[in-house]
Order: structure tokens, then C-alpha cells, then sequence
């Protein structure tokens, strides 16, 4: 269906002022025109973040699978498509078991099998494009008479939100038959007992949705963003625990995926993750399933308190069904 990858997310959040300020921290830019109460940020590609005061009555519900409702939470995720015939088949096929509406920009919204508020919407996002980096290695020399451009500190521009993640507890069979089958998400690969990688149909991303499972954990649990290169990671993470934010994981390196990572929690909700080198699949890719997640998740990783850890850790009481 031409689903090509995540454009916009809204957030509704108990401090406005503290979640705008983690997301400039974190490396997107205020939009112009935006207001204090409901602010706009945009990301290298054009996408999107929205924040709402949680009191919004403008904001989506919260699905019903919340035992307690959190206060700062992702709201709804608008999926970019390629083509407004893309649109009209979604519309066509989801329309025939929930309502859908349609914003007078064209946007669709409507819910998934859990009850996730969900849109979808031409894309507004546009391609990227960066040189290589020049770097130097044993027999390989690629910059001469020049430092790197990490030599020196920078501050991080955040490129594009890469995925996202769902808890999802026990029912993730039927939320994986929704975005296949529904939605042309392809299987990239599966860990038992652990969830399911998906790519939108359009993308070559080793996943753009994750759906997780733990025990009764329900809810959001985060967004990836992509930035160009391990030194743009370190230099977010370090910029960001110099500003007071708290890191919840990393840095490491993902043995699903193979990106480098960067975790921290999010005034906003849940967790963000920085990270580059992601692997890209093509159709040739066999979905695989795994009985395990190989190397405990993680190839290296910087803190020996990390050792075994995965994203998601630790207690979300707000997130039990």
C-alpha cells in the first residue's frame, strides 16, 4: 500500500515547556508559527513532533488497554505513503471493520487492533542525502591534509524517525496479522516470546515498527531516530546527559538491526533511542525466527551496568494492562 515510513507523532504530555526543551536538546528545530502551548518540531527530513498539553480534548484517546493512564504519553503516529491512491486503498480496506476519517488536508485516521490511534497521509518528508564519511584505516585512506569533522565537538541534527515500539501483550499475533495483511508491513524477523520486526511495504529499513511483548506491559514504549554516523550518537548522548537528561541505555551496538543505540527517557513519554548504521533489506531478505535473541541483544555496549539489558528495562508501571 505504499506505506513508506513514519512522518508525524503527537505527543500529549503533562509539561509542555520540558518536552519542547528535551526535543531541541535532542536535535530538531522549532517550527515557525508554532505556539508556546502546542509546539511543532521538525526533523532533517521534514518529519514531524507535535506536543499537546495532555488536557487537549483535540487529542486522540488514549486506547482502553491502559490499566493507568500515564501522564505523558505518544498519542498518535501518522505513516507516510507515496501516493494519494495509497490513501484510498487504505481507506477502502480499514474502512470495512472500524471508522476512518479524513481530515480536510487528507489526512486518515483511524485505530489498530489495540486500540493505538493511527494515520496515515501523503508523505511530506523528503529524501536525504550526505557523503560518505572521509575516515582513515590500515591500507584505506580517505581524508588527507584535514581533521574529522568529529575532531572537534558539533551539535547533532536529528535526521528521521526511523521506528517505533509497541508493547504488546498476548495479543501479538493478531496485531501482527493487522499490519501484514491490512497494511503490507513485511516480517523481517521474529524472536519468540520476545515480538515481531516490521518494515512498511515501501521501506527498506530493517524495521519501522516493533511490536514487543513482556508480560502485561501495554502502551508506547518508544521512537528511534537516525542520525548519520557514531560520532553524530555520541555527540547526542553526551550533549544530552550534560543537559540533565537521563540515559536509560547505551551506548551499544543491536545484533538485530546492527544499529548503534542511545537511550534516554522522554519528558514527552516512554523512551527515544539515537542511532545510525541500521540495516537495509530488500525483498531478497528471508523473514527469520528466532528461538533467542542472539548475544543477549547487543554486540558491545559502553557500561558494564548495561550487561544483559535491553530497551524497555527496569519497571513501567504505567504501561500494565
Amino acid at each position: 500500500m505504499g506505506i513508506s515510513g513514519i512522518d508525524s507523532l503527537t505527543y500529549g504530555v503533562a509539561d509542555v515547556a520540558a518536552s519542547r526543551r528535551f526535543f531541541e536538546d535532542w536535535g530538531l528545530s522549532l517550527l515557525d508559527g508554532a505556539t508556546d502551548s502546542a509546539p511543532v518540531l521538525q526533523l532533517a527530513d521534514g518529519g514531524t513532533i507535535c506536543l499537546r498539553a495532555a488536557s487537549d480534548t483535540a487529542l486522540p484517546a488514549l486506547p482502553p488497554g491502559y490499566g493507568q493512564a500515564p501522564p505523558s504519553t505518544m498519542r498518535e503516529v501518522i505513516w507516510g505513503v507515496h501516493h494519494a491512491d495509497d490513501l484510498q486503498a487504505i481507506e477502502a480496506e480499514l474502512g470495512r471493520d472500524r471508522p476512518v476519517t479524513r481530515d480536510a488536508d487528507g489526512t486518515l485516521h483511524t485505530r489498530d487492533d489495540l486500540g493505538y490511534a493511527i494515520g496515515f497521509r501523503v508523505t511530506r518528508r523528503h529524501a536525504l542525502t550526505h557523503e560518505a564519511v572521509r575516515d582513515n584505516g590500515p591500507g584505506r585512506i580517505g581524508r588527507i591534509d584535514a581533521r574529522a569533522e568529529a575532531a572537534l565537538p558539533y551539535r547533532v541534527r536529528q535526521q528521521r524517525m526511523v521506528h517505533l515500539v509497541y508493547w504488546v501483550p498476548r495479543q501479538s499475533q493478531q496485531m501482527l496479522q493487522f499490519y501484514v495483511e491490512r497494511l503490507g508491513f513485511h516480517v523481517t524477523e521474529s524472536v519468540k516470546n520476545v515480538g515481531h520486526f516490521l518494515r512498511c511495504g515501501a521501506s527498506g529499513d530493517h524495521h519501522n515498527l516493533f511490536l514487543q511483548t513482556r508480560g502485561d506491559n501495554y502502551g508506547f514504549q518508544h521512537v528511534a531516530f537516525e542520525l548519520r554516523n557514531i560520532d553524530d550518537v555520541m555527540f547526542c548522548g553526551q550533549h544530552m546527559e550534560q543537559q540533565g537528561w537521563k540515559s536509560h541505555l547505551g551506548p551499544g551496538r543491536h545484533v538485530l538491526g546492527s544499529n548503534v543505540y542511545w537511550y534516554f527517557w522522554c519528558p514527552a513519554g516512554g523512551i527515544v533511542e539515537a542511532g545510525c548504521d541500521l540495516d537495509f533489506i530488500t525483498d531478497h531478505w528471508p523473514a527469520k525466527e528466532l528461538e533467542v535473541v542472539p548475544a543477549g541483544g547487543s554486540s558491545w555496549f559502553v557500561r558494564a551496568e548495561d550487561a544483559g539489558l535491553r530497551p524497555g528495562h527496569g519497571d513501567w508501571p504505567q504501561f500494565k494492562a
